[in-house]
């Protein structure tokens, strides 16, 4: 099944549309969300069933023109897992440093409307910087920095060895550092 019939069975709310995104990306989304989470099963798998509510509640949003479901799911699967993986920490901080600990944490994600306007147009440029790298560049930086990856999954991921990985990774760092900390001209 294709992915455009996948998305038409769900927008016309039929299950038959939900079990086949299951069938078909049930093991991408775990995998993504495991590398995240480690060793969590039970949040791994509410994790993945988030991924296919919002899938389920946003399909008229989806765009294929923007995206291909493939990268649509991947995107929110990691944020999913992501969010999840804040919410754990915080439950363990509270238990651990109590409700202070908490208090602070929201407080500060709140105040600084500046900063989050920066960090916006921080990630835009770092987008745009690793949407021009080569392919295989790319492919480094989104394993390691955007599913999490280590140096040894990646290594097998792409038949390198993990010394070439860390190496490689590091210049391109220093690569995005000067880029994106080059004054504009």
């Amino acid at each position: 099944m294709t992915e455009e019939d996948i998305i038409e069975l769900i927008k016309s709310q039929e299950n038959a549309g939900m079990e086949a995104l299951a069938d078909k990306y049930g093991k991408l989304l775990s995998y993504i969300i495991s590398g995240i989470l480690g060793k969590r099963p039970d949040d791994i798998e509410e994790c993945v069933n988030d991924t296919y509510l919002k899938i389920w509640r946003n399909v008229d949003n989806f765009d294929f023109s923007r995206a291909s479901l493939t990268t649509y799911l991947k995107v929110i699967a990691r944020n999913t897992a992501i969010n999840r993986l804040r919410d754990v920490r915080r439950r363990e901080e509270f238990c651990a440093d109590g409700e202070f600990a908490q208090l602070l944490d929201s407080c500060a994600d709140t105040a600084d409307v500046e900063g989050e306007l920066l960090k916006k147009e921080r990630m835009g440029q770092i987008n745009d910087f690793v949407r021009e790298l080569p392919k295989k560049e790319r492919e480094l930086m989104l394993r390691r920095y955007f599913y999490l990856q280590s140096s040894k999954q990646i290594a097998f991921a792409l038949g390198m060895t993990v010394n070439a990985v860390d190496t490689k990774l590091s210049r391109l760092r220093m690569k995005a550092r000067d880029a994106l900390l080059a004054p504009d001209t």
